[in-house]
């Protein structure tokens, strides 16, 4: 686990937010994943294809149950043999072209205007990801996120390093005290959700399995709930698709 940056003081409540398909919305990473993985073996040539397809919500038994375009890949590749090795080589690429370019990526709306209001209101604010630290910093500055996080958390190993995460907020894990909010139930909401946190799913497609607090298409949707649950307005919480 890689940690970037740090906080002199600990507050009373903490708010976890995941990188890939939650402060960075856009499925351009993920197809030139699947544009370098389509190379490594003849019958994935018309991947990147598929797959952007299926990011776009169209129901492909192929992928059936895969939370994102990464994860779908990794899976459609790792059937016909494609080695691990091979496949980290090519998601390397696509994150070394997310950190140069972009990918057409972007933030959630409202997303910096939160986080600063969050911070100003005595929050902490962290970003934790499985995806490796390089280019992280050009990411975030490229999202407009440069210095919106009391912690950047890299090579995470979630689900289980979140319980590490946990235990060093220096504060007690409960509903009104750790929000997590991501879109893979299994790594980014499993860990919060068993140890007593609340959770937030982003599911545009409802494909999701897992039983967080609040279930939503987009992270904009959030945005009620993750001012409620921070005291920061009477807005009422959204509800479960």
């Amino acid at each position: 686990m890689q940690r970037t940056g740090s906080v002199s003081e600990v507050t009373e409540r903490s708010l976890i937010l995941d990188f890939d398909g939650t402060v960075c919305v856009g499925h351009g990473p993920a197809l030139v994943y699947a544009r370098q993985a389509a190379g490594l073996h003849p019958d994935l040539a018309d991947l990147a294809e598929r797959v952007e397809r299926y990011c776009g919500g169209e129901a492909m038994e192929e992928f059936e149950g895969a939370p994102d375009g990464y994860i779908a890949v990794q899976r459609r590749a790792t059937t016909q043999g494609v080695p691990i090795s091979a496949l980290q080589a090519a998601f390397m690429e696509a994150r070394r072209q997310l950190a140069d370019t972009g990918l057409d990526t972007r933030a959630p709306e409202g997303l910096r205007p939160l986080l600063d209001e969050l911070r100003a209101a005595g929050t902490r604010l962290l970003l934790v990801t499985n995806a490796p630290p390089h280019g992280l910093d050009r990411m975030l500055v490229r999202l407009g996120l440069d210095g919106a996080f009391d912690e950047v958390i890299a090579d995470a190993g979630k689900p289980a390093g979140l319980g590490a995460i946990l235990d060093g907020l220096g504060h007690p894990v409960a509903k009104d005290t750790v929000l997590s909010v991501g879109d893979i139930f299994l790594n980014d909401l499993s860990v919060p959700l068993e140890r007593g946190a609340s959770t937030a799913l982003i599911d545009p497609f409802d494909r999701v399995e897992g039983d967080p607090d609040v279930r939503a298409r987009s992270f904009e949707e959030l945005i009620p709930f993750i001012r409620s649950w921070a005291g920061l307005d009477a807005a009422r919480p959204v509800t479960s698709l």
